[in-house]
């Protein structure tokens, strides 16, 4: 097996070679082979300039910015391995949960971390407001698009690789919705949907930026569910 692991940034030049060395070095424990997919979504620092200097991965860039929907996009295009995993850049998601993965994966399976399974475990919690949008968006998502999932946010999410290079080509939304978008891709073409419980530490600076774009968060919901007939593959 090889596994292609996708992480997406913007404006994270201070902090992107120190959490993809943690990567890098988490990964020499397993004996599967791996590439290392860094994609910059148009950032308006140096953070291109700083991981095409990173040894052991493959920096991937464009202009203008697009949003982390369509940096995992960029990824999933350029993915070579059998699988396709994509994490956030601050490494919310503890990597541990890679482990608990590779015994997952499937052709006909999407695996979805979760922060809010029964054993999922949050060391840090997020602030009231943002737990009380989480339950909000969760709650929404589920009734309009009939899905039982606890999460379908978490940035963490794992495809068999033939599948996610279609699904991309479905894709419209690359906003904070983008991961329901591939969902219901998923959903409507017959993919299992397994739930991942992780370890999860809240980011307080992406908690700002989820806020801010809660408002195209809803818009895009509607234009998803009206492009369902355009999603099967």
């Amino acid at each position: 097996m090889k596994l292609s692991i996708i992480i997406p940034c913007y404006n994270e030049s201070e902090d992107i070679t120190k959490n993809v060395s943690k990567v890098l070095d988490y990964m020499k424990k397993f004996d599967f082979e791996y590439e290392l997919i860094v994609v910059d979504d148009g950032s308006k620092d140096n953070t291109y300039e700083v991981i095409s200097k990173i040894e052991g991965i493959v920096p991937l860039t464009y202009q203008p910015n697009r949003g982390k929907g369509g940096a995992v996009k960029e990824g999933i295009e350029h993915a070579k391995g059998e699988y396709v995993l994509f994490m956030d850049a601050d490494l919310s998601t503890d990597l541990k949960a890679i482990d608990e993965l590779i015994p997952l994966l499937d052709p006909n399976t999407v695996v979805v971390g979760t922060r809010h399974h029964k054993d999922s475990m949050m060391p840090i919690k997020p602030p009231l407001k943002r737990r009380i949008m989480s339950f909000g968006c969760k709650f929404i998502v589920n009734h309009k698009f009939h899905f039982k999932s606890t999460d379908t946010q978490c940035g963490f999410k794992a495809f068999y690789t033939e599948f996610a290079k279609k699904m991309v080509q479905k894709q419209t939304i690359y906003g904070f919705a983008f991961d329901v978008e591939y969902l219901y891709i998923a959903k409507l073409n017959g993919v299992n949907y397994l739930e991942l419980p992780v370890v999860w530490r809240d980011d307080r600076g992406s908690t700002v930026r989820a806020f801010n774009s809660s408002l195209n968060f809803f818009k895009d919901l509607r234009k998803i569910k009206k492009n369902k007939k355009n999603y099967i593959i």
